[in-house]
């Protein structure tokens, strides 16, 4: 019994709706508003990557491109976004440092963050790939 996603053009959300029949795919109507003016849409889906994949896809420009605005916000906007999406890949503490900034702090991390995150990046890299290699000595 599978679940598609509509968006729907009655109330303009996006629902699921579970199928429980080849039947039922035909016609199938909002849970929310009863429209039957249904959109499928292609569901989101999740791929299992490894620690040295996930580092190997990081787009090191494009991070250094988000900090060139150079003022607070941009920063703690950057910092909060990177914090969530490669602290634990890193070690770094970037989530921290966004709220530092909110705090009104003016960090000295923030002078060339985008130099700093580069850095990170290629640290972890080069060791993802020593460990990799002493593995496959091992």
């Amino acid at each position: 019994m599978p679940i598609y996603q509509y968006d729907c053009a009655g109330c303009y959300e996006r629902v699921e709706v579970l199928h429980r029949s080849a039947a039922s795919m035909d016609s199938p109507s909002c849970p929310l508003c009863g429209s039957a003016e249904l959109t499928r849409v292609m569901s989101m889906f999740a791929r299992r990557r490894t620690g040295s994949q996930r580092l190997e896809e990081i787009d090191v420009g494009a991070q250094q491109a988000a900090l060139r605005d150079g003022d607070e916000r941009s920063f703690a906007r950057w910092a909060r976004q990177a914090g969530a999406e490669y602290d634990e890949a890193l070690g770094t503490n970037y989530r921290e440092l966004a709220e530092r900034t909110e705090a009104g702090e003016d960090p000295v991390d923030r002078i060339d963050a985008g130099h700093t995150f580069q850095h990170n990046v290629q640290h972890r890299r080069v060791q993802a790939e020593r460990a990799r290699q002493s593995k496959e000595e091992a």
